[in-house]
């Protein structure tokens, strides 16, 4: 879809973010556990139940609440070398991680943040098994910062350090199995305030941010080690929290969708008050359907199931309404209602009277239905299908939706989709999910802070790279790849080495020894150190620069870098090659003399050296 054609400022968009990265630690956050994610077969497997209760305020969690209708049990794996009774929740969490607290504080002051007076480590409740503990640990490092994009202020509410989630491996009906390893990784959390107004504006601030943290050289690389969570509204809306913005590609499309989205749903809302809609209560139709040759209905009666209606007073013609234009996003209320249904009972979703007769559900039981609720002709239905306590579970969470759909944007949280859609999630959470950690005591920052010294900012090295004659396109992805340490290292020891030539060769070199039959996982294997002696050898002469491909793909098959093999002629036997080259080859003009003496010794001596020589013989 074509972004200029929304007009955001008139939709009242406004949009925050919340970047939540992995920090390169040796140790955990609570323990000493290393942070590193196993994905083979687990030592130990453990199967538990969790359940939420009244927080210190004496309320319970909306969120944990609707967890815990879900009634799952969880399965969580476990290893004897990267996991503990720590994250069992066997064993009260150790002290606080001093290398994770300095790399979030280094990333505060980077984002000009203020530090707190004192770090209290609190709980936030979690009752969807990711954390075995029913909550995950949180705190406060610091506040209040901004940042500068195009002219745009960005404020930067808070800077958090916490502990990472379990790693879900697999979802069912009835369980979710994680994988502990995961569990206790130090995450960095940043948000920023409701500042921005394009979905463009999103993704550049969420852009800057991980660039910033990525400066510190202290944070994990790699595909899920750093997530992004978009809250989202507009002036006739609520705030949305879109979960799981793994790619920054993704985040306008993200941010546009849920903004029409609520424009749709507004609309609705709208629409269902000047009917004066209101929603029934759920009666039991499965004796009145119980001939009904819908395969939905029949599978239900079959397992003794039931099917449950209600009526959607004034709904009629609005729950299967598309209410954006032809080409934008799909907002039907019919698909909410499915959404919650789902989430909630895990139900195949909701059958409604606007797409009847449908489903096998014939004109005749259709009337049937409205008869049993007394629906008139500006009224319409719902249908849940299902074992008796899904269908009770799935038809409250759907009617509880429809009283929304009437008052207007529920608050919510919702799930990132690849395509940009998202999918209901979960209830709002409210302050009731955080209270106080009490085994471990309170932290100055301040004793942590001294002596911590800011890196330059990587879009700081962009402009020097450049200055050293890399294009901007080269100099931008040497400094967001995991050479620019080991570039700037090279630079400075070869000097008769370019810098283009350094940083094309770092960032090329996978591609090319690929051509040469090297899979992706050997190209990886290729250390630092290698990389170091060959730039060495072409700086000392003793390496053509034609032959650093080959001598770094024989290392990567054999794991070992042999120089000898690949080593440059000396003189005389060069001129001796030459020579013979000539002699077999006197009618030929100079450029295919040229050719000819690079085809057979490439790699063997510098081009440049092999031009000269040659021209030298010609004229002898």
């Amino acid at each position: 879809m074509n972004q200029a054609a929304v007009d955001y400022k008139s939709l009242g968009l406004k949009a925050g973010i919340e970047i939540h990265q992995q920090l390169d630690t040796k140790a955990k956050l609570f323990c000493g556990c290393p942070t590193a994610i196993r994905d083979d077969k687990a030592d130990v497997v453990v199967r538990r139940r969790l359940r939420a209760s009244a927080g210190e305020t004496g309320e319970m969690d909306v969120a944990a609440a609707y967890e815990q209708l879900r009634s799952k049990h969880f399965v969580y794996n476990a290893y004897n070398d990267t996991t503990c009774d720590v994250e069992l929740d066997e064993e009260p969490i150790h002290g606080l991680n001093s290398e994770a607290l300095q790399i979030v504080l280094q990333a505060a002051l980077l984002l000009k943040t203020r530090p707190v007076d004192t770090i209290q480590v609190m709980r936030k409740t979690v009752v969807d098994g990711s954390n075995t503990s029913g909550f995950q640990r949180t705190a406060l490092v610091a506040r209040n910062g901004e940042i500068s994009l195009g002219g745009n202020r960005i404020t930067i509410a808070t800077v958090c350090v916490e502990e990472e989630s379990a790693k879900i491996v697999e979802r069912t009906a009835s369980a979710d199995t994680y994988n502990l390893s995961r569990l206790g990784i130090p995450l960095v959390e940043i948000a920023t305030g409701p500042d921005m107004k394009t979905p463009e504006e999103v993704k550049e601030a969420a852009e800057y941010i991980g660039m910033v943290l990525r400066s510190t050289g202290n944070v994990k690389r790699g595909l899920g080690t750093i997530r992004q969570d978009v809250n989202v509204s507009i002036a006739a809306g609520a705030r949305v929290e879109i979960k799981g913005a793994q790619e920054l590609r993704l985040i306008p499309k993200l941010v546009e969708y849920e903004a029409l989205r609520q424009k749709g749903l507004a609309e609705a809302a709208a629409e269902l008050r000047k009917k004066s809609a209101a929603v029934g209560e759920a009666v039991d139709a499965s004796a009145a359907l119980g001939n009904c040759p819908s395969e939905i209905i029949q599978s239900v009666v079959v397992k003794s199931g039931v099917v449950l209606a209600a009526k959607l007073s004034g709904f009629k013609g609005l729950i299967g309404k598309h209410f954006l234009p032809e080409g934008q996003p799909v907002v039907r209320l019919g698909k909410e209602l499915s959404g919650y249904a789902r989430a909630y009972a895990g139900v195949g979703g909701v059958v409604h009277s606007d797409e009847l007769p449908k489903y096998g559900i014939t004109p005749e039981y259709v009337d049937k239905i409205n008869k049993k609720l007394s629906c008139s002709s500006n009224d319409a239905f719902i249908i849940v299908a299902a074992g008796k306590g899904d269908a009770e579970r799935g038809m409250s969470a759907a009617l509880e939706r429809a009283r929304q759909a009437v008052k207007g944007v529920p608050s919510e949280v919702r799930k990132a989709n690849e395509d940009g859609t998202t999918t209901f999630l979960r209830p709002m959470p409210g302050s009731a999910r955080m209270y106080p950690e009490t085994d471990v005591p309170l932290v100055s920052p301040g004793d942590y802070a001294r002596g911590i010294k800011l890196p330059r900012l990587l879009i700081e090295k962009v402009a020097d790279y450049e200055k050293l004659g890399l294009s901007p396109d080269l100099a931008k992805s040497i400094v967001r790849s995991d050479y620019a340490e080991l570039f700037e290292e090279l630079v400075g020891k070869f000097p008769k080495l370019s810098a283009p030539y350094i940083a094309d060769t770092l960032m090329g070199f996978r591609k090319d020894i690929s051509i040469l039959g090297v899979s992706a996982e050997a190209a990886d294997s290729v250390s630092d150190d290698s990389l170091r002696q060959v730039f060495a050898a072409v700086n000392s002469g003793k390496l053509a620069k034609e032959s650093v491909v080959a001598a770094l793909a024989d290392a990567a098959k054999s794991g070992k870098l042999d120089l000898s093999r690949h080593g440059i002629m000396s003189d005389a036997e060069l001129e001796k090659e030459l020579k013979e080259i000539v002699a077999l080859n006197k009618n030929l003009p100079f450029n295919a003399l040229i050719g000819k003496a690079m085809e057979k010794l490439r790699g063997k001596a510098p081009g440049q050296k092999i031009v000269e020589k040659l021209k030298s013989l010609a004229k002898q």
